[in-house]
Order: C-alpha cells, then sequence, then structure tokens
C-alpha cells in the first residue's frame, strides 16, 4: 500500500513538472512575442519608481511627470555610457579589420611551416598538404560568396524594415513605462487581495528573488572580469584590450566553459612561439578571473537559485534548439521559472495538507 501511495504521489508530480513545463514552452513561443515590450516597460518602471514615488511625496510633482522625468534621466545616463562604449569598439573593431591583412600573412608563414613539418613527418612530396588546405580553404570561401553573402545582403533589407519598427515599439514602451509607473497605486489596490493576484505574485517574488539575485550576481561578476581583463590586456599593451576584455567577460559567465576557452589556448600559442612573459601574464590574468568567480558567486548568489552550473547548461543548448539565438538566455530562464513555479505548488500543497491535518484534529 505505502509503494502504491509513493509512485502516485511520483506520477503526480511528473505530470505536475510535465505540465509546467509545457506551459512555459507555450508561453514562451506565442505569449512572449506579444508582451515582451510590456514586460520591458514593467522592468523599466520599476526601476524609476522610488524616484517617482519620491518627487511626488516631497515636491506634489504628478507621477506622470516625475516618471517622465526619472525615465529621461535614466535613458541619458546609461545611454551615453553605452554610446562611448559602443564607440570605443567600434574604434577597436575598425583597427582590427585593417590589420586582418598582416594577420593573415602571419597565420600564412605559421600554416606553411606546420604543413612542412606534416610533409616531412609523413613523407609526402614538399607542398602536399598545403595544396589540400589551400583547396579546403577555397572551397569553404566559395561556399561563403554562394550560400552566405545573398543571405546577409537579404537579411540586411529585412533588418532596415525591423529597425522602423523597433522604434515604434521603443516609444510604446517608454509610455507603457510612464503609465505604470503613474497607475501603480490604483493596479495595487485594486488587485492586492485577488486571490489569483495572490497567487502569481508568490511565484514572481520567488521568481524576482532567484532571477536579481542571478542576473546581479553576474552583472558583477562580469564587470569585474571585463575590468581586470581589459587592464591586464593594456598592460600587454594588446590592441584590443576593451573589444577583447568584453568578450572574454561575456565567455566567462558561460557555466562550465568560461574565460579558459580564450585564455588557455592563447597562452599556449604564445608559449609554443617562445613568449613565456606574455604567456604568464596571460595566465595570471584567467586565474584571477577565476578566483574572483569561485569567491564571488558563492556569496552573492548563496542557495537561492539552487541550479547547478551542468543543468544550466543543459538548458542553453535546449533554448538554443527550440528558439535559436535568444534560446540562449530563454532556456535557464524557462528553467527557473519551471522550478520556482513547482517550489510554490509543492508549498501550497502542503499548507492543504496542514490545514486538513489541523481540521481533523479539532474535529
Amino acid at each position: 500500500m505505502k509503494s502504491w501511495i509513493e509512485k502516485s504521489y511520483i506520477a503526480k508530480w511528473f505530470i505536475t513538472i510535465a505540465l509546467i513545463t509545457v506551459a512555459v514552452y507555450l508561453s514562451f513561443r506565442f505569449l512572449l512575442p506579444l508582451i515582451f515590450p510590456f514586460l520591458v516597460a514593467y522592468f523599466l518602471a520599476w526601476i524609476i519608481r522610488p524616484v517617482t514615488e519620491l518627487l511626488y511625496r516631497r515636491l506634489k510633482i504628478p507621477r506622470i511627470i516625475g516618471g517622465s522625468f526619472a525615465l529621461i534621466l535614466l535613458v541619458a545616463v546609461f545611454g551615453t555610457a553605452f554610446c562611448m562604449l559602443i564607440k570605443i569598439l567600434i574604434e577597436q573593431a575598425i583597427e582590427f579589420v585593417k590589420n586582418v591583412p598582416i594577420y593573415l600573412n602571419m597565420i600564412a608563414d605559421k600554416l606553411d611551416a606546420v604543413c612542412q613539418h606534416c610533409d616531412n613527418l609523413v613523407g609526402f612530396d614538399g607542398g602536399t598538404i598545403r595544396n589540400i588546405v589551400d583547396d579546403n580553404i577555397i572551397q569553404t570561401i566559395n561556399m561563403v560568396k554562394q550560400n552566405i553573402m545573398p543571405k546577409i545582403t537579404h537579411q540586411t533589407i529585412s533588418i532596415t524594415i525591423k529597425f522602423i519598427g523597433f522604434i515604434g515599439i521603443v516609444f510604446i514602451v517608454f509610455v507603457a513605462a510612464i503609465l505604470m509607473v503613474k497607475d501603480y497605486p490604483k493596479f495595487h489596490e485594486r488587485y492586492d487581495n485577488n486571490k489569483l493576484y495572490k497567487d502569481i505574485h508568490k511565484v514572481t517574488v520567488k521568481l524576482s528573488e532567484a532571477g536579481i539575485a542571478f542576473l546581479r550576481c553576474q552583472l558583477i561578476i562580469m564587470s569585474i572580469v571585463a575590468i581586470i581583463c581589459v587592464l591586464g590586456l593594456y598592460f600587454l599593451k594588446n590592441d584590443y584590450p576593451v573589444l577583447i576584455g568584453l568578450f572574454i567577460a561575456l565567455m566567462d559567465a558561460l557555466p562550465i566553459l568560461g574565460s579558459g576557452m580564450i585564455f588557455i589556448p592563447w597562452a599556449i600559442i604564445m608559449l609554443i612561439n617562445g613568449n613565456i612573459y606574455t604567456a604568464a601574464i596571460l595566465m595570471t590574468i584567467y586565474l584571477i578571473c577565476q578566483m574572483v568567480r569561485e569567491i564571488l558567486e558563492p556569496k552573492l548568489i548563496g542557495n537561492r537559485i539552487g541550479i547547478k552550473p551542468l543543468f544550466i547548461l543543459i538548458s542553453m543548448y535546449v533554448g538554443l534548439k527550440l528558439f535559436s539565438i535568444a534560446g540562449f538566455f530563454l532556456g535557464p530562464i524557462g528553467l527557473l521559472i519551471i522550478i520556482t513555479i513547482y517550489k510554490v505548488l509543492i508549498e501550497k500543497s502542503d499548507q492543504i495538507d496542514e490545514e486538513k491535518i489541523i481540521i481533523y484534529d479539532e474535529d
């Protein structure tokens, strides 16, 4: 009898998780594209609401005016910083493109040496392997010209049309954010005692706690890692410290993989070239980045998320398969939503069971 109850309990929660997973998938597939601008608007409203309420209480400035002022100030500050960063990245990217022929010549020289060594090792005539490599390179270039370049040209027109639509969406987001701030007290009074709202609120509170903890942790660590990488590359007198440093910081945020994907091969190449000093500096930067992540991650997140890095990586892969590039972010978010809803349902079920026990004891 006990075994049957345990099996039915497991089957019940397995079905529950399956239904939650299907609901999250369908929401991401069909509902998210429709409500995403308003989610962004809600996030902006959540950021500017304290300033808006302060202006309303202290100076009696109407919320719609205070919200507009706060939103414009927020956009101005972050927009200026973002534009400055983009300017630096574009300048370094242009400089990199200009130097591509030099790097290609360096790669060609290294490739000649490697191919010649392979010819001598295998016993082929001189230039045999290099000819094979050249043929493959030519085939790859032709494939890019035939298949990829026309798509890029077509996408350019499509992107231009989408950009015009994007401007309209941005306007809607801004207006929606201001209206949300203005009407927040009314919404709060109207729906605060609604039972459905309370259930949804439990999920959103837990989700925001875990999500904000995770995002805050990643942003703090990525910022520190980016600063360390940029300073380290400046010290090495690299030509593209900001461009490479930010890219490495993004790679460092990937679970399991991390910044070692860049630093370790780079250090090995420098070591093979006899540049021991550069290899040592690169490995030092890598170890400092790892120490920062290992020290800060447990303190900033703690046990509020409870998702193993392997499961985050799996969710990223599943998300990529289901939702393309956007799935890289939607996968972990979906996993977090599924776990949060499951925990809330368990807590609610436990509360119902406790209430039944209390009623039974009173009877």
